[in-house]
Formats: C-alpha cells, structure tokens, sequence
C-alpha cells in the first residue's frame, strides 16, 4: 500500500480517549443487581466502588436454620427490602429487631459500621441497597428529613407494598440495558418513600397498627395454606381455618396482613415455585400443578405478575441445587417409596384455566 494512503497509528492522546471510552461503557453496563456470596456481603467491594448506591441480591432456599453477622460498610447506609415472608431472628449490636415472621415488602434500614446478626429458620429472598451517605443526605433534605437522619432508629421496621414493588422492578432489570445508574434511579423514591413512613411512625409515635385477626389465627391459616398449596383452596377453607366467617375472615386478615386472602394465597403459591424452581429441575408444568395451577401458562402469568420476570429466566439466575449431607439423608430402612403418579391428559378449556384457589368464589365475594 502506498505510504499516503496507509493508515495512521493512533496517537498516545487517541489512545488513551479510546481506553477511557471503553471504561466508560464498562462501567456504565455494570450489573445494575449484584449477587451476594454471603448475607449482606455482595461480589463487589461497596467502599472501592465508590458509587452511590449498589444494589445486591441474597436468595437462600433453605428451610433449616442458619444464622449470619454482617457489618455495614464504613461510609454506607444499609437498606434490606424482605421480598417474601421468612422467619427471622434480627438483633443489632445489644438490641432486638424482630423475632418472628417477616411479610413480603419489609423494610429495615441499618447505618454505616452497624453490626448485625440475623437467625434465618425458613426460606428468603432480600434485596440490599448499599446507600452512600451523600446519597442519603441528598434525599434527606429534598424530603425535608435532615432530623430524621440525624437520629436514626436502628430498630425501625415497615412494611409498605410500594417499596416491594420498586425493589420488584429493579431486580427485574435487564443488566444489558441497565447498569449502577439505574439502581440509583429506583433507589431514589424508595428512600423518599421510607423517609415518609419514618415520619408518620414518629407522628403516632411509633406504635404498631393494630391487628384485627389475632396472631394464633393468622397462624392457623398460613398452617392450612402451606398444607394445601397443591389443592384447591378457597375463601371459606381459609375462614374455616381460622374459625370465622368468610366476611369477618376477609376483613380481618386484610386489617392484619394488609394483603387481601386471594392475594396472600397467590404470593404462597409463588413462594413454593420459587423454592422448587431454585432447587430442583422438575419441569415448569411439574412445579405449576405441584403449586396448585392447572396450566403452565396461567402459572407464568402469575409469576410474572409477582416477580416481574418468567419462571424460566428466574431459575436461570437464581438456580442453587441443595446437597444434602450424609448426616441429611434417611436410612435405608426408613426410605420411603413413593409410587409413581400419573397425570391423566386433558383437554382444559378456557373456563378452567384458572388455578385450583378457587378463584371463582374469590370474585364472587368481590375480595
């Protein structure tokens, strides 16, 4: 090739733009939702990365007990968002937090340096913001609630639908689209949101609401709801469970839960596919009738409904295949031999495609 028509080298300067540009694009395409290796510990070091909000994503699938300490990191606001009902034991430093069931859309917010132990007795699935303390002064003063972070209340807990459903949407973020940026966007209005529930929770001074349906009847039904997940459950089972009637069931358990019970026997339904889905490798129509679905299409839907993503791609990223131990597994003589089952084919038709939860008495009540 001739020497005037052969191409230049780039420049040091050239260089060095193409470098930063590259680091550029890496880091705007970083994970927007980070794993954790460990409770409260994501793959990524929060101080060195020096963003201001880093998302991360612990889902543990075990039913036996297990406890973890955490600290937060030094210079960062720790916010946990429950993303389904466990049973926890949460202390911080010399105090108690919880003790007991967590519903789904739970919100904890931990400061800088705080130690934190935690005794998990039933599946989780958290949802972590690691918040700068710029950040969070910065959203303290647009929410005029500079005095609400100046003295923070360790042991504060809420639950709030609207916080569960934006910690929803970015952990359904695609990370080839979104990256850190966009967990700083969602994070955003999750803050303003808890800043507005810490301020009513000190204008009625902290007092809890009241539950209309007593604990030991709440406990009632979620016994019979996990008993008959793969059956059909309906308005009056749930009722009977708890000892009233259908109309005082429904609007006490609403009063107590702040979920209405068609809802809540969804989000359990929900909750057992996911624990089938991350541990074994049972077919999706296996899961949906083990679930108490007659279709696989209305179980997708569902589950898309709840988790903001297809029960396929969600076992994808969240598939961790329980190894039992030596000391898990039965006798041999103890064994049991569970026959075969057979799933007759039928043709289902549009009329019953609905799940076995007895939706038509649902809407029927109108609840």
């Amino acid at each position: 090739m001739h020497p005037i028509n052969a191409p230049k080298a780039p420049s040091i300067a050239g260089r060095h733009r193409i470098h930063r540009h590259a680091q550029t694009t890496a880091s705007r395409h970083a994970h927007a939702v980070h794993r954790e290796s460990d409770w409260r510990r994501p793959d990524v070091d929060v101080e060195r990365a020096g963003h201001p909000v880093v998302a991360s994503h612990w889902s543990d699938h075990r039913a036996t007990p297990r406890e973890h300490a955490a600290q937060s990191p030094h210079g960062y606001y720790v916010a946990s968002i429950f993303m389904r009902p466990t049973q926890l034991a949460l202390t911080t430093d010399a105090q108690d937090v919880h003790h007991g069931e967590l519903r789904s859309g739970s919100f904890h917010m931990s400061p800088p340096g705080q130690q934190l132990r935690a005794r998990f007795e039933s599946p989780c699935e958290i949802l972590h913001l690691h918040l700068s303390e710029a950040f969070m002064r910065r959203m303290a003063v647009a929410a005029d609630s500079l005095h609400l972070l100046a003295n923070p209340s360790p042991t504060h807990l809420s639950q709030d639908t609207v916080i569960e459903q934006l910690g929803r949407a970015l952990l359904a973020a695609d990370d080839k689209m979104c990256g850190w940026q966009y967990a700083e966007r969602v994070a955003a209005p999750i803050v303003t949101r808890y800043f507005h529930l810490l301020a009513q929770a000190h204008l009625h001074g902290d007092q809890p609401r009241r539950i209309a349906l007593p604990r030991w009847r709440l406990q009632r039904v979620h016994d019979y709801v996990q008993a008959h997940l793969g059956e059909s459950v309906s308005l009056a089972n749930m009722a009977s469970a708890a000892g009233l009637s259908s109309m005082h069931f429904a609007a006490q358990f609403r009063v107590a839960t702040g979920q209405r019970p068609h809802d809540y026997l969804l989000q359990c339904r929900i909750d057992r596919a996911k624990t089938l889905l991350a541990t074994t490798q049972r077919s999706l129509i296996d899961i949906a009738l083990d679930v108490g679905f007659c279709t696989q299409a209305h179980f997708t839907t569902v589950f898309k409904r709840f988790t903001g993503t297809t029960p396929n791609l969600w076992r994808r990223n969240n598939f961790h295949p329980v190894v039992m131990e030596e000391h898990d597994l039965p006798a041999p003589e103890m064994a049991e031999v569970r026959p075969l089952r057979v799933v007759e084919a039928r043709v289902v038709s549009s009329q019953t495609s609905e799940s076995r939860y007895g939706s038509e008495q649902f809407a029927r009540s109108g609840l």
